[in-house]
């Protein structure tokens, strides 16, 4: 348990380390316009997928 907790904390670390040796502002609006339109697809996707079903249960 404990060596799962200090793997997430140097996956953590290492993202930050990451994130601060970007110098280019461009750069970093891009990866977070990148990463909001990833969360934005699944949570789309997400919706189209129970409408499916929901579609599927009520026609049963």
């Amino acid at each position: 348990m404990k060596e799962g907790f200090e793997e997430v904390k140097s996956e953590i670390k290492a993202k930050l380390l990451f994130w601060n040796n970007i110098k280019s502002k461009k750069v970093k609006a891009s990866l977070i316009l990148l990463f909001l339109g990833l969360i934005g697809l699944k949570i789309f996707t997400t919706v189209l997928t129970f409408d499916w079903l929901a579609d599927i249960v009520k026609s049963i």
